[in-house]
């Protein structure tokens, strides 16, 4: 049996990805950067968990060297190359192959930093192999760096459970209606992404005074996911101070698959305004669905996701007026434009995202 050890966090990514192996005969250790997240519950009772104890990066070095060397890996896979991703690099005389994966953030914000981007230089040099989720990434990071051995590059995103969107739960769905009080004729506005400032959820919070005007009963949902206390602090102070508690609602627990499948059909519209990102499953997930779709006008969207043809982009990613103006364009001609958007999205999304294809070339990195 072979053993693999990830650094990463208790996400749905990794939940999949560490369930996956699970399931296919891996002794599988996840070292967490941090002590929130996915319940233990959610992944596989074979999976071993390890809690870093500290954020400072000496502190870091000790607990995952100590780590390493009582579990005796075969792997060692980072994902999310921040400050700490070196790490299993460095260790002399490692008998275990070092993969990393950039995810999107790391590499479009963390490596701002003149400093940030040494520790990614180290990481990339000693790595064994370098996993990213599609050829733009690719491209993007040969230009950032210059020690970009191309021998150790593996393209593929890790795609999303079509049929678990395609076919969601009708009594799940009537369940979550229930729970948060939703009636079938309110329109639902979805915005689902860990609730940070990065994903940009203010903006659509500021425009919801604007969409009841037109739509009185819509419903706002956010979830928490992997928050920013004093960001979610902010958002409830302003849903309160401008008196929108009828048409927002906060959820604070994580989902299984199945719910975020019921949650994403229930909405008619899905916002994901990142100010930056890669290629997320989150918005895959979305185009999985008949939701449509409103998006950042970011470049790496832009190889796969067409204004009007995919959903919507907001050109001002700061304009709340003008997203407001495109939420209410989408609902009023719900009926016309979901249908054509949903027929493209599913086209893309079977051809290069399924999980079911992919999920193979993520047990074969483990050769």
């Amino acid at each position: 049996m072979k053993k693999i050890c990830f650094l990463s966090d208790r996400n749905v990514y990794m939940q999949r990805i560490c369930n996956l192996l699970g399931d296919n005969n891996f002794e599988v250790h996840l070292i967490c950067r941090e002590p929130g997240g996915l319940p233990e519950n959610l992944f596989r009772e074979q999976i071993v968990f390890h809690q870093l104890s500290s954020t400072a990066l000496i502190n870091k070095i000790i607990e995952i060297k100590k780590i390493l060397k009582d579990i005796k890996p075969d792997y060692v896979h980072v994902h999310g190359i921040f400050k700490d991703a070196f790490i299993p690099g460095l260790i002399f005389n490692r008998s275990y192959k070092y993969y990393i994966t950039f995810w999107g953030s790391d590499l479009n914000l963390f490596s701002r930093k003149p400093l940030n981007k040494i520790f990614q230089n180290i990481a990339i040099l000693l790595c064994d192999k370098i996993h990213l989720l599609s050829e733009q990434f690719s491209h993007q990071l040969k230009n950032t760096y210059f020690n970009v051995n191309p021998v150790k590059i593996e393209i593929f995103s890790w795609g999303i459970d079509f049929s678990c969107y395609q076919n969601p739960d009708p009594a799940l769905i009537q369940n979550m209606r229930t729970k948060l009080k939703i009636n079938p004729s309110d329109p639902v506005i979805l915005s689902y992404r860990n609730h940070k400032a990065l994903y940009n959820h203010h903006t659509l919070i500021r425009s919801i005074a604007s969409v009841i005007k037109t739509f009185p009963n819509a419903k706002f949902i956010f979830t928490r996911g992997n928050a920013d206390d004093n960001y979610v602090h902010e958002t409830l102070s302003f849903v309160q101070e401008h008196k929108l508690e009828n048409n927002f609602i906060f959820i604070n627990h994580w989902f299984s698959d199945a719910e975020l499948s019921a949650l994403v059909n229930m909405a008619k519209v899905c916002v994901n305004i990142p100010l930056t990102d890669g290629q997320p499953a989150t918005l895959f997930e979305i185009m999985a669905t008949k939701a449509i779709p409103i998006v950042s006008s970011l470049d790496n969207y832009r190889p796969f996701f067409q204004n009007g043809v995919n959903g919507f982009y907001l050109k001002n990613i700061n304009d709340s007026e003008e997203l407001s103006e495109i939420i209410i364009m989408a609902i009023k001609n719900y009926t016309e434009i979901a249908q054509p958007i949903y027929r493209s999205n599913n086209q893309y999304i079977m051809k290069y995202h399924d999980w079911n294809i992919n999920s193979k070339k993520q047990i074969d990195l483990y050769d």
